[in-house]
């Protein structure tokens, strides 16, 4: 019996198996990485690599994004991972970020899974360049040293690229085939010298094939992209899902169910203010109002509505009056006038041609906040401090069937107590301005600017309220 240098006649060595097979497996996943990533832009789609890790560990640096082309004709789909140059900047910076919202005005806000605020700046449909299909995981890196300029991680990687390469090639078993094959192989046949090694051969013809490989790599994937607010992966490593994220002031309004919220982000000339509650209760804008004025939410994204005379009616038609409710709004102002901050109403009017108006949230011309003082009725509560100091605050005023009352600002419970009866009816709510109000001495409109109005037939905990006003 002839013994190989491993062992027993044609025993493969267990080191050299193992060796050629890890490269040979990363052969593979290396070409087919390489071919999802390259592939289609063959049909024109884009190959976007993510340049930055705030998606760990969905999205990581290196992975490649392949982005079908948006067309002029195309519906925009709130939740979809989509590629657009960043509107807050003037140079060509990409960004791959999830639509998260369809704005009144028609443009859409963006945000990340991974990012605890949204932007700032609304996306045009005009802007988004493509949407995001699949993703590649790892095989752009070596495009992220390259542009990033870490020479040592990009060597490294072609080594062992080329060194993978060629041991891929090497057979399995024994360096040498058995001297009884080899003598019938040769018998009769002069041999010139001695031939090259199969290791020589591999490393003479397939290391160019890797190197060619991989500059075909790093030449055609150009693009790089943040991931600053890329969508999170919830279907494995190559697939995104619609998302149900919602802005962080949203969905702490919303998981108390108000019976109405409407965040008045329309653009100006818009007649109606939409109910984000799901409840179709859009409202109304009548007068002098000025709609796109800055928000009052600073890590939301959204507009304002200014107030100069005008109001806004929450809802298209009158709705039963609650005896448990609570009022929840933004406010800021200046004013040393006062005015009607919110109440319910039995008519949409700017004068009172109806028998009932209560539930009334007051500015005082001292600035500070009055509830429980409408026609008639006098128990109220009133804020120790004043609040028309040019900066916005939340407000949350609740009351029982009881009439026990609390208002809340910027999160605390600043005053509470007893107030006034209340009627029973078919009404309005309204914000801005009243039909009611000079009479109790102060103006019938609130002269400043209201956001983020939310109604609830039902009495928000200070646990909430402290919630809402942390979800800002």
């Amino acid at each position: 019996m002839h013994l190989s240098q491993d062992g027993a006649a044609g025993t493969p060595s267990w080191s050299r198996l193992v060796v050629v097979l890890l490269a040979r497996a990363y052969r593979a996943v290396f070409l087919t990485l390489a071919a999802l990533a390259l592939a289609p832009m063959l049909i024109h789609w884009g190959s976007y690599v993510v340049e930055t890790g705030s998606m760990r560990p969905s999205i990581a640096v290196g992975d490649v994004v392949l982005a079908r082309p948006v067309q002029a004709a195309d519906t925009v789909h709130v939740g979809r991972v989509y590629v657009f140059d960043d509107p807050s900047r003037s140079d060509d910076r990409l960004l791959v970020h999830r639509v998260v919202e369809r704005r009144d005005d028609g443009d859409f806000t963006s945000a990340g899974d991974a990012n605890q605020f949204t932007d700032t700046t609304p996306v045009r449909a005009t802007d988004l360049t493509a949407q995001a299909i699949l993703l590649v995981p790892f095989v752009g890196l070596p495009v992220v040293w390259l542009g990033s300029g870490q020479w040592l991680p990009l060597a490294a990687w072609l080594l062992l690229t080329m060194s993978a390469f060629g041991l891929a090639t090497l057979r399995a078993g024994s360096d040498r085939p058995p001297r009884d094959r080899l003598r019938r192989r040769t018998k009769g046949v002069r041999q010139p010298g001695p031939a090259p090694s199969p290791v020589t051969v591999a490393r003479t013809a397939l290391a160019p094939t890797a190197v060619g490989v991989a500059l075909l790599l790093l030449g055609a994937t150009p693009m790089t992209v943040s991931a600053g607010f890329t969508a999170r992966s919830a279907n494995g490593s190559n697939s995104w899902t619609v998302g149900t994220w919602v802005q962080e002031y949203v969905g702490a309004v919303l998981t108390d169910q108000p019976f109405g919220f409407w965040l008045l982000d329309e653009s100006s000339g818009s007649p109606y203010a939409a109910d984000r509650s799901g409840h179709n209760r859009t409202g109304q804008y009548y007068g002098a109002l000025t709609l796109g004025r800055p928000g009052g939410l600073p890590r939301n994204p959204g507009t304002a509505v200014g107030v100069a005379g005008g109001r806004v009616v929450l809802g298209p038609t009158f709705v039963a009056s609650p005896a448990t409710y609570s009022i929840e709004l933004w406010m800021r102002t200046t004013s040393t006038a006062g005015g009607y901050v919110a109440g319910f109403e039995d008519d949409r009017d700017d004068n009172w041609r109806g028998a009932d108006a209560d539930r009334i949230v007051f500015l005082q011309p001292s600035g500070q906040l009055t509830f429980g003082l409408w026609s008639n009725r006098s128990t109220s509560i009133t804020t120790p401090r004043a609040y028309n100091d040019g900066v916005w605050h939340h407000v949350v005023v609740t009351s029982t069937s009881a009439r026990s009352s609390v208002v809340y600002v910027d999160g605390v419970a600043v005053t509470s107590g007893t107030t006034s009866p209340v009627n029973s009816y078919p009404g309005y709510w309204r914000i801005g301005q009243g039909s009611t109000g000079n009479q109790n001495g102060v103006s019938s409109s609130f002269p400043g600017d209201l956001d983020n109005v939310a109604v609830y037939h039902s009495v928000l905990s200070p646990t909430r309220v402290a919630a809402h006003w942390a979800a800002r």
